[in-house]
C-alpha cells in the first residue's frame, strides 16, 4: 500500500535586482536575497523528500533524506539567526527563524509519530486514519508558518522599497502544491479501500480457524464496508480526468462483496464437516456395523467429499480473484503516482 506524504508550499519571492547574495546586509535586496536563498534550499530538499515519499516509499524508507533535511533546516536557521537586524528591523529575519524552528520540530518530533504509526497502521483502520490525521495536522502547521513568512517578507519589502517578483522558486511551490492535491485525492480513495481491506483479513483468518461465528460476523461487516465504499466512490470526481484509482478501488470492493456471498459455501462445509466427524466417530465405535450403518456412513462420506470439492474450488477461486484484484489495485496506484507526481532530485 502506498504510503502518504506531507508537504508545505514554501513560496519564495526573488528580487528584481540581480544579486550575488553576498552577505552585504547594507542593501535591503541582498538582505532579503540571503534569506530567500536559505528558504529556497530547504524547499528543494523537501521536494526531494516529498517526491521520494509520493513514489511509493514509506517514511522509514526515506529516513536518510529526512535526516539530511533536518541538518539543512538547522543550518538555515543558524545562518538566518546570525544575521543582524536591518536598520533595526528584525521582523522578517525573526519570522524566518521561527519558521525554521517550527520546521525542525515538525521533522524531528511530529515525524517520529508518523514513523511509529506506520508500524501499526497497516492492520488497523483507526490507526491508519490517525496517521493521515497527523499528517494533515503537520501540513496545516507548515502552511500557516509559510503564510507568516510570506507576509513578513512582503511587509519588509514594502518598508524598504524592494520590488518583488515571482522567481524560479515558484516552480518548486507549484510542484509541492500538486503533490499536496494529489495526496489529498488519493488519501480519500485509500481510506475507502483500506476499511474493507482490513476487514477482509479478519474474514480470511476466521476461515482458516474454521470459526463459523467469526466468519459470519466478518462477512457481514465486509459486505457493509464494501457497499458503503462503493457509494462514497460515486461522489469522488476524477483527478485531472484520471479515474483509474477509483475504478481499481471499485473493482476490489465488488470482489469483496462477491467474497462475502461466497462464504456461505465455506460456512456450510465447515458445519457439515463438524457433523461428519461426529458420524465418523460413532461409526468407528461399532465393532459389527449393519449394512444400513455402512450405507449411511458411505453416503455421509460421499456427501462430505462433494462439499469438500466445492469448498476447495471456492477457496481457490477467491484466492485467485483476490490476488488479481489486489495486484490490479497496487499496479494502478503505482501508475497513478508515476503519472501525476512531479519528481525532484
Amino acid at each position: 500500500m502506498k504510503a502518504i506524504l506531507l508537504l508545505t508550499c514554501l513560496t519564495i519571492l526573488t528580487l528584481c535586482s540581480k544579486n550575488t547574495y553576498a552577505q552585504d546586509f547594507e542593501n535591503p535586496g541582498e538582505y532579503m536575497g540571503y534569506i530567500g536563498k536559505q528558504q529556497e534550499n530547504i524547499s528543494k530538499k523537501y521536494m526531494a523528500y516529498a517526491s521520494a515519499s509520493a513514489h511509493g516509499k514509506k517514511a522509514r524508507k526515506v529516513e536518510n533524506i529526512r535526516q539530511k533535511l533536518l541538518n539543512e533546516v538547522q543550518e538555515a536557521r543558524m545562518n538566518i539567526g546570525s544575521m543582524p537586524s536591518y536598520k533595526g528591523d528584525k521582523s522578517y529575519r525573526d519570522t524566518s527563524v521561527n519558521f525554521m524552528k517550527m520546521y525542525f520540530n515538525i521533522l524531528n518530533d511530529d515525524y517520529a509519530r508518523v514513523l511509529n504509526l506506520e508500524e501499526i497502521a497497516e492492520n488497523s483502520y483507526d490507526e491508519m486514519e490517525a496517521l493521515l490525521n497527523v499528517k494533515d495536522a503537520i501540513d496545516l502547521k507548515l502552511e500557516e508558518g509559510n503564510k507568516r513568512v510570506r507576509e513578513a517578507q512582503i511587509a519588509f519589502a514594502k518598508a524598504h522599497n524592494v520590488n518583488l517578483v515571482e522567481g524560479e522558486a515558484n516552480a518548486l511551490s507549484e510542484k509541492l502544491e500538486k503533490v499536496h492535491d494529489l495526496n489529498k485525492y488519493y488519501n480519500e480513495v485509500y481510506l475507502i479501500f483500506f476499511k474493507p481491506y482490513v476487514q477482509e483479513q479478519s474474514l480470511v483468518e476466521a476461515i482458516s480457524k474454521k470459526n463459523v461465528t467469526a466468519v459470519e460476523q466478518s462477512k457481514n461487516a465486509l459486505r457493509k464496508y464494501s457497499e458503503e465504499g462503493l457509494e462514497k466512490l460515486k461522489t469522488i470526481k476524477s483527478y485531472e480526468g484520471d479515474n483509474s484509482v477509483t475504478d481499481a478501488c471499485k473493482s476490489l470492493l465488488q470482489f469483496y462483496i462477491k467474497e462475502a456471498d461466497a462464504t456461505a459455501t465455506i460456512s456450510e462445509f465447515t458445519l457439515a464437516n463438524e457433523n461428519f466427524e461426529k458420524i465418523k466417530t460413532e461409526f468407528q465405535k461399532k465393532s459389527d456395523p449393519s449394512k444400513a450403518d455402512v450405507d449411511a456412513y458411505n453416503n455421509a462420506v460421499k456427501d462430505i467429499n462433494n462439499k469438500s470439492q466445492k469448498y476447495n474450488q471456492t477457496l481457490n477461486d477467491l484466492n485467485k480473484q483476490r490476488s488479481e484484484s489486489l495486484n490490479n489495485w497496487n499496479k494502478t496506484v503505482n501508475q497513478f503516482f508515476d503519472e501525476h507526481t512531479p519528481r525532484y532530485k
